[in-house]
């Protein structure tokens, strides 16, 4: 008896254990869940709720469904030029991009009015919301036609807010009839399914703004001279500057401005991991980035991807992770907000695609606040950084971004991805320097050199938006 009394409290516990967990999935989590990208549920939902749209900051239409005949179908009029940020929405693939990430808000989900959520509970046809982005699209045209053919990514901020004003992925797909073409879209070279601009790259020399912050932090005098004769010997480990140039006599300013990375290296190690590791995290490294859409962690060290940053590096490691090599890793999303928390005085805001949500009769159920994310730099630090920057434009390897009548500050990179192929090239700025309102990062795999593949690009579309203010 006793054993039969044992088995029938354990059977007890295990319904009741059971019916707690119904509990919390179906009814604590039951949003959540709904909404979740991967959930096929959102598809079939569309039986019964059309899709809202989805608009530019001007109102132009993005993706839109179309009922004709009864028949409900997905257009996306601008075509590959979003893609793969829209993303897609189908039976048989499930969704990714905005479709996916903002399914919640286009069909009604988050932030349903009073009516949405009756006919939801009464499975009745209805509407869902209209979402209204930060992406300016003419920009969007611009830095796509600048990458056509290229594979690479391209982002634009303004650091003001945070706003993504561009986030260009290349190669890109046609949206229409995806199931039709998923075979092929697949098997094309340079993933078009995966948006560049989320994903994960050795830096170069463009990781040199955060060294600076190191610096600055540990006390290391900026003024000092430093002779650079082409290359130097750091406990054992040769460090060579690109094409083995000697820059001869340089201080901070000069370094940067020429991109000289002995200097970058040596200073590294002589203010120590510490102090570059303090600066990375405060530049966001090894944190998550919020946003609508999933970013990729950026590391320091392979060992720490995905995680919290190393708590030391020997000082090889560190005099490479220097100059954005070693086994430093960044999203060009990640770049892009580095950029704008220097040209914003030192504050990195949050970064945000969706400006507000319109349900039925165009009622505003959401309108973004632009707030800060992290401190990275004091406000004197930046303007430092920024002076340097304007140096690397008017006299330095940032030469082909500038603007004639607008100072633009900017920083190059080539990085050196491993194996007998070209360096990815990279090039951030922004602009005016003075009082920043745009903030670019673009990067283009194997490009070569960034000012020679990835600066025209940029300088481009800081030219369209300011032209365009």
């Amino acid at each position: 008896m006793k054993v039969l009394r044992r088995l029938a409290v354990m059977l007890a516990l295990s319904f009741f254990a059971l019916s707690l967990g119904l509990v919390y999935w179906q009814v604590a989590r039951a949003e959540e869940l709904l909404a979740h990208p991967a959930n096929r549920r959102l598809t079939l939902m569309e039986s019964k709720v059309i899709r809202g749209g989805i608009f530019d900051r001007d109102g132009e239409i993005l993706a839109q469904t179309v009922v004709s005949d009864g028949i409900a179908q997905r257009v996306y009029p601008k075509g590959e030029m979003l893609e793969p940020l829209l993303g897609y929405a189908t039976l048989q693939h499930g969704s990714a991009g905005l479709e996916g990430g903002l399914a919640d808000l286009l069909l009604g989900l988050q932030h349903a009015t009073p009516g949405q959520r009756l006919q939801r509970f009464l499975e009745l046809p209805r509407q869902g919301n209209d979402v209204v982005l930060s992406l300016d699209a003419g920009l969007q045209k611009i830095a796509y036609d600048g990458l056509k053919g290229k594979i690479g990514s391209a982002v634009a901020l303004d650091p003001r807010t945070g706003q993504v004003l561009a986030l260009v992925s290349q190669p890109s797909y046609d949206p229409v009839d995806l199931d039709q073409h998923w075979e092929e879209i697949i098997q094309r070279a340079g993933s078009p399914l995966q948006n560049h601009a989320f994903s994960l790259f050795p830096p170069g020399s463009a990781m040199k703004v955060v060294t600076s912050v190191a610096l600055f932090n540990a006390g290391i005098d900026t003024t000092d001279l430093y002779h650079c004769e082409g290359s130097a010997v750091i406990n054992g480990q040769r460090i060579s500057e690109q094409n083995s140039k000697a820059h001869g006599w340089v201080n901070y300013h000069m370094a940067l401005a020429a991109s000289c990375n002995t200097y970058f290296a040596t200073k590294a190690v002589q203010g120590g991991a510490a102090r570059f590791l303090a600066a990375a995290g405060a530049f966001g490294f090894g944190q998550e980035i919020p946003f609508e859409l999933p970013v990729a962690r950026s590391s320091i060290m392979n060992a720490s991807h995905g995680g919290p940053l190393p708590s030391e590096m020997d000082d090889n490691i560190l005099a490479a992770s220097a100059f954005g090599q070693g086994e430093v890793l960044v999203s060009p999303f990640h770049m892009a907000l580095i950029t704008a928390g220097i040209a914003n005085h030192g504050v990195i805001m949050t970064p945000y695609i969706v400006e507000k949500v319109l349900a039925d009769q165009q009622t505003v159920v959401y309108q973004a606040r632009p707030k800060p994310w992290l401190t990275a730099l004091t406000e004197e630090q930046a303007q430092k950084v920024s002076g340097a920057m304007i140096s690397a434009v008017n006299e330095g390897t940032a030469a082909p971004g500038a603007l004639p009548e607008v100072q633009v500050a900017a920083k190059t990179g080539s990085a050196e991805p491993g194996g007998e192929v070209l360096t990815h090239a990279w090039y951030i700025a922004f602009a005016p320097a003075a009082a920043p309102e745009i903030a670019v990062a673009v990067m283009i795999e194997n490009g070569g050199t960034g000012g020679g593949a990835a600066a025209p690009i940029a300088r481009e579309m800081m030219r369209y938006a300011l032209e365009r203010k």
